[in-house]
């Protein structure tokens, strides 16, 4: 098979899609349909992951040196005997409680800086009552890989099942006195990854002018 190679500009053409794709998904879960995660996370998968096969769309721009990335999640304190959510906030009324994804409206102890991408990608986002840590790039990667964005394994890493299916967060809500636990907080804090996502890349962008 002839291949030919895709020049920059298209890949440029491929960003800019793969951004109206980000803020569409976005756009979606925002109006409640918060599965619309899964697909933010494939969309990316697609501009982030390298592997030894293939390689990221930010990869074949050589953006993925020297580009940094909004970072909006608060740091993991070790001495935290209680559960961490970092990316995502608890908002409570009318006897029911959700998480939330903060985007620009969040705490300002929120960092709010720019790194680089691997201290962005491997940053713990969440911890679990367990001890379980799962990092920005398990998230993604789980939601794209195992569970639903763009395949569904018929197995699930325990922790991430554990996470997802059996509240291993630990947080839950009174609801006409019941307790009710407070759910998909995996999907909320993917969301606000894709709120650093398009920042970071809109940023750069801007900077250079791209079209």
């Amino acid at each position: 098979m002839v291949k030919v190679r895709q020049s920059k500009q298209e890949l440029i053409t491929h960003l800019h899609e793969n951004l109206r794709f980000l803020k569409a998904s976005a756009s979606s879960f925002d109006s409640g349909y918060t599965s619309e995660a899964k697909r933010l996370a494939v969309t990316i998968r697609v501009l982030l992951h390298d592997t030894r096969k293939s390689q990221s769309l930010l990869g074949l721009l050589g953006w993925k040196q020297g580009f940094s990335f909004l970072d909006t999640a608060l740091n993991y304190d070790l001495r935290n005997l209680m559960s961490h959510h970092g990316l995502v906030e608890i908002r409570l009324g009318d006897g029911s409680a959700s998480y939330r994804a903060p985007l620009d409206q969040g705490s300002p102890i929120r960092p709010n800086q720019y790194v680089p991408f691997p201290e962005w990608w491997s940053k713990i986002v969440i911890v679990d009552l367990k001890k379980n840590k799962f990092h920005r790039g398990d998230l993604i990667l789980a939601l794209a890989n195992w569970d639903g964005g763009a395949h569904v394994d018929p197995d699930l890493d325990e922790a991430y099942a554990n996470l997802t299916r059996h509240n291993s967060i630990g947080w839950f809500f009174l609801d006409r006195n019941k307790e009710k636990s407070l759910v998909e907080v995996e999907l909320f804090s993917v969301r606000q990854i894709a709120y650093e996502v398009i920042s970071s890349v809109e940023r750069k962008i801007a900077k250079y002018n791209i079209a």
